[in-house]
This record gives structure tokens, sequence and C-alpha cells, in this order.
């Protein structure tokens, strides 16, 4: 119960003191709105609080006060995620590099690398600059950069990225962008350019505050102009506080922010909550996203009257020790297939060939079809339009060769995650436009994309690219989701209007700058997540028409002098149970399918 006036002891001092220590924030934040002319919620509850205080009704500020600064500490909850993601970007690079000068390799800090400067790089390095394969051939994992699901062979003439992992092979490079201008320090550039950018959602309340607190102070000073009585306009001023409103909007966001985390989805901050519910479109990043973005064994083609488990087993002795993503592929489906694989009898890595091994007496060599030129092995036209149609399909092919003769040929994919297809389905059920984006090849995109049925679709782009697209289709009056897993998807995700990253699979920098993160990697969460924000909104819009409806009647009591200072505090604590349980609902609330 709240005390009046008249009252005295310890506790009115605690209220006074509660009261003192809450408003002073509210009154100091009231005051530098004033300052800069931006009127939000602070001023009319400064009005009340100091109304309350002056009449004695220490309780009722002390109300007033707590309840305001835990819905602002609720709403204003935004971790730097700027500088945490910036720095997983610079732990992409080595702190020192291998450089030819003069006919001498030396060791040079990272900072002293020059373009035109030639850059040696062993297996399981990364590269620190962008530049052109001068020689030396080499597997390269690029997905950091490009998003390409599978490492990209290099050889002389082709082109690689700073921040991208050498797995196996050797190379020379020539430096041709150093420092900033790589491609990972464009995408540190953008990173740090959209977060700047990217304007902030006004609280609810505060959209309104223009009309209201004048509105608060004039029906004061009318009141107290026509009735005489200084405590039906102080009454006034305190039923205009806003404590149900102020409860309207955090309290359905706490909901179902809880709701979403129970269920696996970590969203950063509540104002992501009103910004999913406005979303029309989805853009996915292909690998780690839609896909494993590891590499599967999807098909045997045996040759030379061999079968399919024993070119496997062949295989899988072969890649034993191999730490390639396709090696461990092969092992990985024989021992699923429950084969015994045995050490091979002796090991060659032929250094951007693949790999040569003695079994059972044979010779076994594995690896790709464009590396067998080196090693004399021919193949039949057959076997170039096997590759082919595989090729086509968006499969990378692995020839198997036993004595100098191709055996048989394994075909290799991204697997599509299994939640992606009801994924999609979903959100077209919900209206929301699909799109995928990648950078890898043109094939491959296009069969994903068919498979799924997404809307549309774009390949072979940079992460500059995925940035553009999500502007082009801003400034079209979209509201956008970018799903994502990699470094490349960074600056994607700031820019866009919610960024979600995959929490298992994705990489620092993707689940430091998105608002969402998927914990479980279930793409079945974004259309969840789209529809349980539209329902909060809902809920916010009942409670503020709730609110409202509670002010309006405080107003009619209080004219004639039915409400006092003290019932009028006491009927806003009240009215505020209402909105609690209302919100509350959202915390079990699960959207249909």
């Amino acid at each position: 119960m709240l005390s009046d006036g008249n009252n005295t002891g310890e506790g009115n001092w605690l209220y006074l003191l509660s009261a003192l220590t809450g408003s002073s924030f509210i009154w100091w934040s009231a005051y530098q709105g004033i300052k800069e002319r931006d009127f939000t919620a602070d001023i009319p509850v400064t009005i009340a609080t100091i109304a309350a205080i002056a009449i004695g009704q220490y309780s009722a500020a002390a109300v007033v006060a707590v309840l305001l600064l835990l819905g602002g500490m609720l709403e204003e909850l935004v971790s730097a995620r700027a500088g945490k993601a910036l720095e997983s970007l610079a732990k992409l690079l080595p702190d020192r590099v291998t450089v030819r000068r003069d006919g001498h390799d030396i060791s040079v800090p990272l900072e002293d690398v020059q373009v035109g400067d030639i850059i040696l790089v062993k297996s399981g390095e990364r590269i620190a600059v962008d530049g052109t394969v001068l020689s030396g051939t080499a597997s390269v994992n690029q997905a950091a950069i490009t998003g390409e699901s599978l490492p990209v062979d290099k050889q002389s003439g082709d082109t690689v990225f700073a921040g991208t992992l050498n797995e196996t092979g050797a190379m020379e490079i020539l430096a041709t962008k150093v420092g900033n201008e790589t491609a990972l320090g464009q995408i540190h550039r953008l990173i740090e350019e959209a977060q700047t950018q990217k304007p902030n959602v006004e609280r609810l309340l505060n959209r309104h505050a223009k009309i209201y607190t004048p509105t608060a102070i004039v029906l004061g000073g009318l009141l107290w102009w026509w009735s005489g009585d200084m405590m039906r306009a102080i009454t006034m001023l305190i039923v205009f506080c806003p404590c149900v409103m102020v409860l309207a909007t955090p309290t359905a966001l706490v909901a179902s922010v809880g709701n979403a985390a129970l269920k696996g989805n970590l969203i950063k901050k509540g104002a992501t909550i009103e910004s999913m519910a406005k979303i029309d479109t989805v853009i996915f990043d292909k690998t780690g996203t839609l896909t494993y973005g590891e590499p599967k064994l999807a098909s045997i083609t045996a040759l030379k009257n061999n079968s399919d488990e024993n070119l496997l087993l062949l295989a899988a002795i072969a890649e034993k020790f191999s730490e390639h993503p396709f090696g461990k592929a092969i092992v990985k489906a024989a021992e699923e297939k429950g084969l015994s694989i045995p050490d091979p009898e002796s090991f060659e890595s032929i250094s951007g060939m693949g790999i040569r091994v003695k079994t059972s007496g044979k010779n076994i060599f594995v690896g790709r079809p464009k590396q067998l030129f080196g090693l004399n092995i021919s193949y039949s036209d057959e076997i170039e339009k096997i590759i082919k149609e595989q090729s086509q399909q968006g499969r990378n092919v692995v020839m198997i060769g036993i004595e100098n003769e191709v055996a048989g040929l394994l075909a290799f994919e991204d697997k599509i995650r299994p939640e992606s297809k009801k994924s999609i389905e979903n959100l077209h059920k919900l209206g929301i436009k699909t799109i995928m984006v990648t950078g890898d090849s043109k094939a491959v995109a296009e069969r994903i994309a068919k498979s799924l049925d997404i809307n549309e679709v774009y390949a072979e782009v940079m992460p500059q690219e995925k940035v553009e697209i999500v502007k082009r289709l801003q400034l079209g009056g979209h509201k956008v989701i970018f799903v994502g897993d990699g470094v490349n998807d960074g600056p994607a995700l700031v820019t866009a209007d919610v960024g979600v990253a995959m929490g298992l699979t994705g990489t620092d920098v993707a689940i430091e700058t998105a608002e969402v993160g998927l914990l479980s990697d279930d793409l079945l969460k974004i259309p969840y997540l789209i529809s349980i924000s539209k329902k909060a909104i809902n809920t916010i819009w009942q409670n503020v028409a709730f609110s409202l409806s509670i002010l309006s009647m405080a107003v009619i009591l209080t004219i004639p002098g039915i409400l006092t200072p003290v019932t009028g505090a006491l009927l806003h604590e009240l009215s505020s149970i209402p909105v609690i349980m209302n919100s509350a609902r959202l915390i079990t609330y699960k959207p249909e399918d």
C-alpha cells in the first residue's frame, strides 16, 4: 500500500531515498533531452516524480523511477560486438610472413610486407596478402572470403586472398594487395561502416513523447486553473506518468526473447524483435548455412570390373593419413559402411597432384582428374563425359587409379541441411521472399536453389557484392534478414535489418556481428522467430491500447477530484498486472507450422 504525505517513519525515509536515487538518473536524462530538444519519456516521468516527492508521495515516486530504469536497462543491453568481430578478423592473418628478398628467405612482421614482395606459403599456413601464384600448387580453403564450400586447387597464375588457409601444398605468391587493400581488409572496413551507419530502433514510447509531455503539462495547468486545486493538478501529472506504458514494450520483449532462448536462439537486444516483425525478405548464405559446408561422398562410379565397395576401401586406405577434406570424407564414408581400413604399405604425398600408396602389392593413386597428366595416367572420352556430367551437377570428382589405369571415380558434394527445405517452405507460407547468395559456382548454386525452391539466387559473389544486394533490396523498401556463418558474411549481417548467424558452425565474426545467433544451427528457427516477433508486436499494441484506456479513465476520474495522488499512483501499480500477464503469454507461445 502506498503511504500518504502525512505518514512518517523509517519506511517513508527509505522510499524517499529510493525515489531520489532512482529519479536522479531520470532527471539527468530528461535534462539532457531538453538541451538536445529530444522530448523522450524521461520528461513526463521527471515531472511526475518531482510532483510526487513534492507532496510527500515518496513510494509513488520510487515505483515510477524503478519501473522506468528497469525498462531502459532492458532496451539498452547492446554488446560491444564490433570490437570483438574485428579482433576475430585479425586472427585470420599470421603475425609473421616468409618473404623472399635478394635471394634469401626471411621472416618479417606482417606490417612490413609490401606490394611486389614474393611470399612463401607452406602447407597449414594462412595466406597474408592478396596476390598471384608464381609457382607451386596447393589446395586452399578460401571459404572465409568467397564462401566456397570446398578447397580450391591453386597453381601458377591463380589469385589467392589474405586470410585463406593453405591446407596442402606450397606456393610462391606475388603480393598485389596488402593491409587494408586486401579483400579481408575491405571486409574489416565494411563492418566498421555498417556498425556506425545502422540507426538505432527508437523505443515505442519515445515516438509519442513529443505529444505526451506537453499534453500532461497543459492538462495539469488547465485543471489547476479551472479547479483552483493544486492537488488535482499534481494528481493529473502523476496519472499521466507512463508506468504502464513503460511496461507495455519491455515486458513483451522480455517474454519473446525468453521464449526464443528456451528454444536455442540468442536474440541480443529487444529492438531486434520489432525489426524481425517487419521482415519481408530473407537472404541465405549457402555454404555452412543452407548446406553443411563440408564435402560428403555423393556417388561412386566403378570402372574396369571393380566394385564400389572395393574402390571405396582402396581410396580410404590411400587417404587414411590425409588431412585433405576429400580424404577425410572418403575415410568417413568407408567407416560408415563398416569397412576395416588397414594402413598402406607405403605412402607418398605428391604435392599438387594427389596421393600414391601401395597396398596388397598394388600401386594406388588418388587425385583430381586434371592432376593425372603429371603421372602419365590417361582416361577415355567416356570418363571425361562422366566427369563433365558430375561437374554440371555441382559435384567435385576424384579419380582412383590402379597401376596407372583409372579404376573409378568418386564424386563429392556439399550436402543440404535436412531442415533447409522446410524452413524455406515455412517462410513462403508467411509471404516472405527467399534469396540465396554464394561465392560458389553457378552450377552448384542453381542446383541447391532449385532443390530448395528458393525464389532468387546469386552465384560467384564476393563479400562486397553481398552487401550491395542487401542495400539494393533495402532501397526498394524491403526489410531484410541475412543468414550466414562465415567471415565473408560479416558486412552483410550488419548491413541487413536483422543479421542471423549460425551458432555452431559460424565463425566468431559472423556470431559477433549478428543480432541473432542460432545456437543449434536449426534453420527452422528463422520462420519461428519471425512469427513470434509479429506476435510480440501485436501484444505490445494490445498493452498500449490497455494503457491508454487506463490513462483515459484516470484523467476522467482526476478532473472531479475522485482520484488523489495516492490512489492515482495505486491505480497505475494495479493496472500493470494485466500488462505483465498479457506479455507473459509469449513465454509459452508456439507458432503454427
